[in-house]
């Protein structure tokens, strides 16, 4: 009988010890967003860049690629003639909110991302945004 509680324990144990490491895969608090979007059509654009507000480094991590998204939007003609707003440390949800989920979608886009890499955020009309690493 004793065996089959130390068991039983260890296996809620065990699950919670799944549930905390799960629910940190997601982003955390303290994501910022930085790069730039274009919503002025039915299909939205996102060159969007996860940085961590903890890092020493984050104002510079955006700054980066700000800059680095800004010299790929005037190379490539296609991107260069939408029109583009610049996203500079603005929240998850705040980002998502400008047409990038749908409706009983959560608006914290930063779930479908991993911090520190840049993606290509897309959305066409009623579909679900893809995100692209970049």
């Amino acid at each position: 009988m004793m065996n089959l509680k130390k068991q039983f324990t260890l296996s809620i144990a065990a699950t919670a010890v799944l549930l905390l490491t799960a629910g940190q895969a997601h982003a955390q608090s303290g994501s910022r967003l930085c790069g730039f979007i274009a919503v002025d059509t039915p299909n939205k654009v996102g060159l969007l860049y996860e940085a961590r507000t903890k890092d020493a480094s984050y104002k510079k991590q955006c700054d980066e690629a700000i800059g680095k998204m800004k010299h790929k939007i005037d190379a490539t003609p296609q991107l260069k003639a939408m029109t583009w707003q610049e996203v500079k440390r603005w929240s998850c949800e705040d980002v998502g909110n400008k047409g990038f989920v749908n409706k009983g979608e959560s608006s914290d886009i930063c779930d479908k991302m991993e911090a520190k890499v840049g993606y290509k955020v897309t959305k066409a009309g009623a579909a679900s945004a893809t995100y692209a690493k970049q």
